[in-house]
């Protein structure tokens, strides 16, 4: 068993979930594409540049991905972390087909409760799980509930963000911490089951993605 998805504390819980939450707002992020570029030079993780989106073909032929690492451009194999990218990217696309779950007056009333500044950590993950309250109703009835949850905690952070760019480090933060006190071991099951089918079979069929789970 990978030791950074044995559990749901720790180092390895906050590098996946930082992970999967940065790939998934890193998809269609034209609102708040220059915050999310600082954000992510600023994480202890690696994250995935957007010209570095599609793979590099090389001299001889063969394909090679390549990614940023703490200021560096390197070589990347399928990683875990990769696989945590792709994840990301693809739960993405799934969360474009429940855009329209969310009420614009929801967003407006989640950002305005993050610009409090009186309001703990705490207090703000409450708001977040009452804002998923509300749009429970809307999960697609044959998709998981741990998917639907997942899914929709990413893209209510995605569209706070767009509403208010400024608030971005702050819905990030929280965020990732709701999904490690709640959602943590989906995700963590889910990173290992789609690294044991190698990845590629389960992740490229994303109309299954969008019914039940991606393995």
């Amino acid at each position: 068993m990978d030791s950074e998805v044995s559990n749901g504390s720790g180092l390895g819980a906050e590098h996946i979930t930082n992970l999967l939450v940065f790939g998934f707002l890193r998809n269609n992020d034209r609102d708040f594409h220059q915050e999310l570029e600082v954000l992510g030079q600023e994480l202890p993780v690696q994250v995935y540049l957007e010209g570095d989106r599609e793979d590099e073909l090389q001299t001889d032929g063969s394909r090679a991905s390549r990614s940023f690492y703490h200021g560096r451009i390197e070589p990347d194999s399928e990683s875990q972390d990769e696989v945590i990218h792709n994840i990301a990217r693809h739960l993405a696309q799934a969360g474009d087909e429940l855009d329209h779950s969310i009420q614009p007056t929801l967003v407006r009333q989640l950002a305005a409760q993050f610009m409090n500044g009186s309001l703990s950590e705490e207090d703000k993950r409450n708001c977040l799980a009452k804002a998923l309250d509300e749009v429970k109703t809307s999960f697609p009835r044959d998709m998981e509930n741990d998917k639907a949850m997942l899914i929709m905690t990413m893209l209510l952070a995605k569209k706070v963000a767009s509403h208010a760019p400024s608030l971005l480090r702050d819905v990030f933060r929280t965020t990732v911490n709701f999904i490690n006190q709640n959602l943590f071991s989906y995700v963590r099951d889910l990173v290992r089951n789609v690294r044991m089918s190698d990845a590629s079979p389960c992740l490229l069929a994303y109309p299954i993605l969008t019914q039940q789970s991606l393995c």
